[in-house]
């Protein structure tokens, strides 16, 4: 009786940690989602820092990474159409993961 308990525990315990594991997907490497804009927001840069700016839009204050264009050279007072990952991190003023960044007309 006590070998029986003990092999069902063994199972148990087995199907748990391979239900529980990661799968490894060999297209997972190649995949460009995070890389696409989903999300986009445009604002007016308000301030400019070495790399980033501070862009106001609709949403409130957001530091946008500018050298995703090195492109385009950014002034403060520029209109700019940003796209993002759809993730903002919670700080003041927010900050999201900028994946592309372009000058719009008025």
């Amino acid at each position: 009786m006590r070998k029986i308990l003990l092999k069902a525990v063994a199972i148990i315990a087995l199907l748990t940690i391979v239900g529980c594991s990661n799968s490894i997907n060999e297209n997972d490497e190649n995949t460009t989602d995070s890389e696409t804009p989903s999300f986009y927001f445009t604002g007016t840069i308000k301030e400019i820092y070495d790399g980033t700016a501070l862009v106001d839009g609709t949403r409130g204050k957001v530091f946008v990474t500018l050298t995703v264009n090195n492109n385009e050279v950014f002034h403060v007072g520029d209109k700019v159409r940003v796209g993002y990952n759809g993730t903002i991190m919670e700080s003041n003023p927010a900050q999201i993961e900028t994946l592309s960044v372009e000058r719009v007309d008025d």
